[in-house]
């Protein structure tokens, strides 16, 4: 018989598949996704988790995380210690940049290199690279990192840097990132166009190592105001929207015109009082004079202000329910936690009695500081510790900024504020050992101890608690965790409050997986008729 022999035309393969009763590939359409903070994408600038979220759409993390935070292979296709000081990395073989340049063990150095040398960095990736001492490329697939001491959550540190082009960055700066001319990475999405505060657009990677994204296209819109992203998803001007406050997410629900998502969060938020400052301009007496000492320097004030907090009233009504109160530096979910420590209820006889007999039996005056567009109803949750802090019989004053002024401020040798609400995300550690190590740890700029220590604490029997735990590799690992938690949480260097959900929307044609870190990253997105 003679071979038949078609025409390869796209039509005509359309055409034979619907004769064949086939359906015909789903296109997606491109992909808006509204994200509520400007972005950077220099991916060694700023490390806060706008810019982070934004590094996924075009970069890998050195180490993988999946959406539950579990550290998964991706270009680092495995990694093994072999001794306590030193690990093994192996590099996934075939992957290439945007600009198809090979991806090899030298770009693995090179980003090492660079992390700690941005000049100018506000907030340095640095604490990801603590105890790094030496990377050594072994061949062109092989990298091993040496420790200055044992260090088990290396790997999970690692999920935060972005591994760059040597060939693209090498003499770069963070402004040939902006204009895209640096901004070469090994992820899912290549960059179209970066439009400052706006956002970006950004192009499918065809030759992506991995699963390709769902969608061909996608832009990133920055919607600072939560009720004009909510707008904008109903009108249908964008398809995805992150950060829903909790009352909007109930009220999305009900209506059922768009589809909610949600997954509990790894960040804590908690209270941070400035303990560095002998005197803050911002803390007056009763009569509202200026204080000549800072009475949050004083453990029993720290105490009064913890038993002050109704947590479970903070969860449920600043939080609409979309929060779970915690006296505790980790989730639930996370190595260390406590089942045996419920969040502390407030008791506002005792808070009085523990301020009397600091010499405040009248109370004092101090203002309470809080970004009000970074955190799920930042602003909303300032004014009721602000009343919290007002039935104890202080003369709390609420002030809240944008994050683009609320940080800058509160950053080491600059804070004035004090009192202030911070939230730290946990997943590169998945247990007590990060928050414990940068925010209770005394500052120490070459062991990358204390980079989110804003209040300035520092108590060098904590410090010695806290060294001796992080490093162990045994299996009193967690034991000591937990018990060098409970240390810190008695010297309330910050008041934990509670644990976050987060929220997302999406129209109803989209699928969306929410990740526990809370960044919002297109790649999880999928048309809802082909989400698995």
């Amino acid at each position: 018989m003679p071979r038949l022999r078609f025409p390869r035309s796209a039509t005509f393969l359309v055409l034979l598949g619907l004769a064949l009763g086939l359906a015909a590939p789903a296109r997606a359409q491109p992909l808006t996704v509204g994200v509520q903070a400007p972005f950077g994408i220099d991916p060694h600038f700023l490390f806060v988790g706008p810019n982070m979220a934004a590094a996924r759409h075009i970069y890998d993390s050195l180490i993988n995380r999946d959406p539950e935070s579990r550290m998964v292979p991706g270009i680092v296709q495995s990694w093994q210690a072999l001794d306590e000081t030193t690990w093994e990395l192996k590099l996934r073989r075939g992957v290439t940049f945007q600009d198809g340049s090979p991806f090899t063990a030298e770009d693995v150095a090179f980003t090492l290199a660079r992390v700690p040398e941005v000049p100018n960095n506000p907030g340095p990736y640095t604490s990801n690279l603590r105890t790094l001492q030496d990377v050594q490329v072994v061949d062109p697939y092989t990298v091993r990192l040496v420790t200055d001491r044992p260090n088990p959550t290396l790997m999970g540190q690692l999920t935060n840097i972005f591994v760059v082009s040597k060939r693209a960055a090498e003499g770069a700066s963070t402004a040939d990132f902006t204009s895209g001319k640096a901004a070469i990475g090994t992820g899912p999405f290549r960059l179209e166009n970066f439009r400052g505060a706006e956002g970006m657009s950004l192009a499918r990677n065809e030759d992506y190592w991995g699963e390709k994204a769902a969608y061909a296209q996608v832009s990133l819109r920055v919607i600072g105001n939560d009720a004009a992203r909510i707008a904008a998803l109903l009108s249908g001007d964008v398809d995805l929207i992150e950060d829903v406050a909790p009352t909007d997410a109930a009220r999305l629900e009900r209506e059922g015109q768009v589809r909610v998502f949600k997954r509990n969060s790894d960040r804590i938020m908690f209270l941070i009082p400035n303990v560095g400052a002998e005197t803050l301009p911002l803390l007056t007496d009763a009569q509202g004079q200026p204080l000549k000492e800072n009475p949050l320097r004083d453990l029993r004030v720290r105490r009064a202000l913890s038993l002050a907090m109704d947590r479970q009233a903070l969860a449920e009504r600043a939080m609409d329910g979309q929060a779970v109160a915690t006296g505790q530096m980790v989730p639930q979910q996370f190595a260390g936690y406590d089942p045996d420590f419920p969040a502390p209820r407030a008791d506002l006889a005792e808070a009085r009695r523990l301020l009397a007999e600091a010499g405040y039996p009248d109370g004092f005056g101090l203002t309470v500081g809080c970004s009000n567009n970074r955190f799920v109803n930042d602003g909303r949750v300032c004014q009721v510790v602000g009343q919290m802090l007002a039935r104890l019989g202080l003369q709390a004053k609420v002030e809240t900024q944008p994050g683009s002024v609320f940080f800058p401020r509160t950053v080491h040798g600059k804070n004035d504020l004090p009192l202030m609400l911070y939230g730290l995300s946990l997943s590169s550690s998945r247990d007590p050992s990060y928050i414990l190590s940068t925010s209770v740890h005394t500052r120490n700029v070459a062991q990358a101890f204390g980079q989110g220590n804003r209040g300035a604490f520092s108590d060098p029997a904590m410090d010695r608690i806290i060294d001796a735990a992080i490093v162990r590799m045994d299996e009193g690992r967690e034991a000591a965790l937990r018990s060098a938690m409970h240390a810190a949480i008695g010297r309330f260097p910050i008041i934990p409050l509670y644990n976050q959900v987060t929220i997302a929307a999406g129209r109803k044609s989209v699928e969306y997986t929410p990740r526990m870190d809370e960044q919002m990253v297109a790649y999880h997105a999928h048309p809802a008729q082909a989400a698995r």
